[in-house]
């Protein structure tokens, strides 16, 4: 079984850059199939994660050792972990670095590739890092934050140059962990007690009232989490089910829910109505019923693998309450999914948005007169929001917006009735919530 940590990190980097896969599901993977220490654990989950966040930087310090040379991916991210270890990982002895990375090169290709890891390392050593720009241009910023240009372009367009400096600051900050307490099981305080008494550095969400954040830790390994009475969820998500105005009664179409984190938020609220939770992937649809079952909310909770753009030729009711928490570019979980930066193309957000108002589109009629229509996506992109909502409002004139109803310290986030929360806001997920009701 393998245990080297470094090597590890580099093989988790490869799947992640060559087929574009999620950082945090490639390292939980190697750490189910690993017999590491818990201290070599963290270190490859922090040199994964330190790599994807600051990559660009990396490639810097590397440019001048390696001129013009194409190497192989796994040879190029291989020298990547060790610049990143010599530059951000100061209790690491600077010679297991270079030791343990020209072995990995030798081990994985050969002496030549083991004596080119070695120099590179060694002349990094004797010259230093390279000085980087301090000013605020477009390209100094992407390099700077290892955010591509037409992204941090994009920011400033929408943001201003001072918010984007705040949110390119905020997104390479280590997230901590949140969890939504399932208020029909405990209360917010009993549950903090709890965990603390576990050991947990467990503190309430300042947006949420329902929400507990955790600086580190495995909080799916509790007996609290197997009997239901929390789930993992992102703060800013925990302000969907509330802008949905529930009643106890109210029979709710949950159009994209996998894998039911808000489903079984809006299923707290509900005694004698009902959920149904749509996702188009069939296999998606066990994980809301896992969710349910643990929740205790399997008796409210139906599923169907149905595409939300289908829904309206598929389903044969009416419902007073439809969420729609769209497919989005993900741009507000960047912080927790570094590579996503990467992976995304300009063109994607026109292509989402194509999408999300075919989704809108196909919950018009299936939603009674006077319900409401809640639209959520964890981005805090223009195109895939207030762009969305103008056009579903300009082809749907049987709808109006509705003020967000949210909790007052969430005010300065509601602008022109709708809730947006960038990443520096809070230090949550980017998000955005509008409230949309049928009136005839």
């Amino acid at each position: 079984m393998k245990n080297n940590p470094r090597e590890l990190a580099v093989e988790a980097l490869t799947r992640v850059f060559k087929n574009k896969a999620y950082s945090n599901i490639e390292i939980n993977n190697i750490l189910k199939n690993s017999d590491m220490s818990d201290a070599d654990k963290r270190l490859m989950t922090n040199i994964v994660y330190g790599v994807i966040q600051h990559k660009y930087v990396l490639e810097y310090q590397l440019e001048p050792y390696l001129k013009d040379k194409k190497l192989d991916l796994w040879l190029d991210l291989l020298l990547q972990t060790a610049i990143y270890q010599l530059s951000y990982l100061d209790k690491i002895p600077e010679h297991a670095v270079l030791n343990e990375s020209t072995e990995i090169a030798k081990q994985k290709a050969n002496r030549g590739a083991g004596n080119l890891v070695n120099a590179v390392l060694r002349n990094f050593q004797r010259h230093g890092a390279r000085e980087m720009s301090g000013k605020d241009s477009v390209y100094d910023l992407s390099k700077f934050y290892s955010v591509p240009r037409w992204l941090v372009q994009l920011f400033i367009d929408q943001q201003g140059l001072d918010k984007t400096k705040e949110i390119l600051k905020s997104i390479n900050q280590p997230s901590h962990v949140s969890i939504r307490v399932n208020t029909n099981k405990t209360t917010v305080k009993d549950l903090q007690k709890t965990l603390q008494s576990k050991g947990f550095d467990v503190k309430p969400s300042k947006i949420s009232s329902v929400g507990l954040i955790c600086e580190s830790g495995n909080l799916v390994n509790t007996d609290e989490f197997r009997d239901g009475l929390y789930t993992i969820q992102d703060e800013s998500s925990m302000l969907v089910a509330p802008a949905l105005d529930l009643l106890p009664d109210s029979r709710v179409l949950d159009a994209c829910a996998a894998p039911g984190g808000k489903t079984t938020h809006i299923a707290s609220y509900i005694k004698d109505g009902e959920v149904t939770a749509l996702d188009i992937h069939k296999h998606k649809t066990k994980l809301i019923r896992d969710n349910s079952q643990r929740m205790g909310y399997s008796d409210i909770i139906s599923t169907g693998a149905i595409d939300a753009r289908k829904a309206k030729d598929v389903l044969n009711t009416t419902f007073d309450r439809i969420l729609v928490d769209a497919p989005c570019s993900g741009l507000g979980l960047i912080r927790r999914k570094p590579e996503l930066r990467y992976f995304r193309q300009e063109e994607d957000l026109m292509n989402l948005q194509r999408v999300q108002l075919q989704i809108l589109d196909s919950m018009v009629d299936l939603l009674e007169v006077n319900g409401k229509l809640v639209f959520s996506t964890c981005t805090f992109d223009d195109e895939e929001n207030e762009a969305v909502v103008k056009k579903f409002l300009a082809d749907h004139k049987n709808f109006e917006l509705e003020p967000v109803k949210h909790e007052a310290v969430m005010d300065k986030s509601v602008k022109d009735g709708m809730l947006k929360v960038l990443p520096s806001d809070y230090f949550t997920d980017g998000f955005f919530i509008a409230t949309f009701v049928r009136k005839n």
